[in-house]
């Protein structure tokens, strides 16, 4: 059994190696098969939560490195299942990113995959993320618009709490910008 647990883990290990080594290069950052969205720096996680065609083939170049698809570049020559599997996890974490950066600024309250690894986000994605992939954590009652959250319809709280989504970028971005 212990060989079984030792394997399980040294193929871990080699996921989040491919999956990260674009990752280290660009952010000059350690990351392992360990490695959560609590665990990355704020420069990191200002430049992960904007997405974009600038940082959204990241995403994309980890998830295809964890799944052993290839690098990145290789993104538009997937077969469609593939390319969307890609996507939807891409978007997943997206949000899992944007989560963490909305807590570390105190304005929601913990979200279920904050101690999840990256690693397995992506491996355990369909078992177990996809059902809950649009989920979102509750405001924290220190936020200004607490009391608007609480009057809110209870489906309609998570639209409120991605409207913050813009504000927590740029506060992210005036946060971690080099000065000149």
């Amino acid at each position: 059994m212990a060989e079984i647990l030792d394997l399980e883990e040294k193929r871990r290990q080699l996921a989040a190696k491919r999956g990260f080594q674009h990752w280290i290069h660009r952010f000059s950052e350690s990351f392992d098969a360990r490695t959560c969205c609590k665990d990355i720096s704020d420069a990191t996680l200002a430049k992960l939560i904007q997405g974009g065609e600038e940082f959204s083939p990241l995403l994309y170049e980890f998830i295809m490195g964890v799944k052993g698809w290839g690098p990145g570049r290789h993104f538009e020559n997937l077969e469609s299942p593939a390319k969307m599997a890609v996507m939807d996890i891409a978007l997943f974490m997206l949000d899992q990113l944007r989560f963490e950066a909305l807590h570390r600024l105190g304005w929601i309250e913990d979200f279920y995959t904050l101690n999840v690894p990256f690693v397995e986000m992506v491996e355990e994605f369909n078992d177990r993320f996809a059902a809950r992939q649009h989920q979102t954590p509750a405001l924290s009652p220190q936020h200004p618009g607490f009391q608007g959250y609480q009057e809110a319809f209870e489906a309609d709280r998570g639209q409120f709490i991605r409207k913050l989504i813009p504000d927590m970028i740029q506060v992210y971005k005036d946060k971690t910008q080099e000065p000149a």
